[in-house]
């Protein structure tokens, strides 16, 4: 029950920072929209989330979860992706 709430939070929040992290991609080049997934990219996930699903957060604190620990493993998440894609870019550059 647990890895399915985090799954979707991290989907609704991505839902807002992937968009983002590609209009980035295309004016300023796939490096920065990689380091902008991780970091920036968040925060705007979390405006977005916080203005169109913020009801939500009383399930997720139903289940245990404060904002603070979902935007953590999100950030966590975001994070090995990131490094993932930066060394998939090193390798086929």
């Amino acid at each position: 029950m647990y890895n399915k709430a985090i799954s979707k939070y991290f989907l609704d929040i991505n839902a807002f920072n992937v968009p983002f992290s590609l209009i980035f991609a295309f004016t300023s080049g796939i490096l920065w929209s990689i380091a902008i997934f991780s970091s920036f990219g968040i925060l705007t996930g979390y405006i977005g989330y916080q203005t169109f699903k913020k009801n939500e957060y009383y399930g997720y604190y139903n289940l245990g979860f404060t904002k603070t620990d979902l935007l953590k493993r999100v950030w966590l998440l975001n994070t090995s992706i990131s490094i993932l894609l930066f060394l998939i870019y090193l390798i086929f550059r």
